[in-house]
């Protein structure tokens, strides 16, 4: 199981990764250093309100990429093994038959894990020098988001490793830009004839005004959504064992 993970790691470009991820981690922690938080006075001569937006745009993004980076791995993962005839080849190896189907979901809950978790440091890093205003109060509220993605990210992989492990990447592409297509067509006709107020009334302020009164709700969210993924992740699991367990090999030999 061991040597599948690391060749998981390694088809996702994982040494490279995270020679990027540290890079940018150490550079985002110089520049949340190199000048404090915006009820500084150095930061209000320098600019601080415009600093301070740039800076929290860094943990807003990473969270949200980090949400949808595992859907990018299992293209990958499966992609990469069809090209190296992988499939059939564990056929030849000592383990379990769904050793193999086993190994993909492991590395998909890892590297979410692992993403989950450096979203946490980066929100971190944010917070430890940004003093007491709006933005550090989004970021605060991000974290207590963090699992709620997290928990978006399996349920994404669920529904997708059973198609991209059985029917393989390219079928499995086709489905799902098929099904995102169907999704943008609806996004847009809820444009077209949704109530627009909705979205015009969208405010940060309101958002955090919001998270402050329904803490409880955000809390609860965070305890139920990781155990609904957990078990929709597991059902995901096996449906693709029964699905694969008269498959011989790659349906591209």
């Amino acid at each position: 199981m061991g040597g599948l993970l690391y060749k998981d790691f390694l088809a996702v470009k994982g040494k490279k990764m995270v020679i990027i991820i540290l890079a940018l981690t150490l550079v985002f922690l110089v520049l949340r250093l190199a000048l404090p938080g915006a009820d500084s006075d150095m930061t209000q001569q320098m600019g601080g309100a415009l600093y301070d937006f740039f800076l929290w745009t860094f943990p807003a993004c990473f969270v949200i990429y980090s949400a949808f980076i595992p859907s990018v791995f299992t293209k990958l993962l499966i992609a990469n093994d069809e090209k190296n005839k992988f499939r059939a080849f564990t056929k030849s190896l000592p383990f379990g038959r769904n050793t193999y189907i086993a190994s993909k979901y492991i590395f998909i809950a890892v590297a979410v894990y692992v993403l989950m978790s450096l979203s946490v440091i980066w929100c971190d890093i944010y917070n430890c020098n940004a003093g007491n205003n709006q933005i550090s109060d989004i970021i605060q509220a991000l974290m207590s988001f963090i699992i709620v993605f997290a928990s978006l990210s399996i349920v994404i992989a669920a529904f997708e490793l059973p198609f991209f492990i059985t029917l393989g990447s390219k079928k499995a592409q086709m489905i799902k830009t098929g099904i995102l297509e169907l999704l943008f067509l609806l996004l847009v006709a809820g444009l077209f004839f949704g109530n627009l107020k909705k979205i015009e009334n969208i405010d940060l302020v309101r958002f955090i005004e919001w998270y402050k009164t329904h803490q409880f709700t955000v809390n609860m969210w965070a305890v139920l959504f990781p155990v609904v993924s957990s078990v929709l992740y597991f059902l995901s699991y096996k449906l693709t064992c029964v699905l694969n367990k008269n498959r011989e090999a790659d349906y591209n030999d």
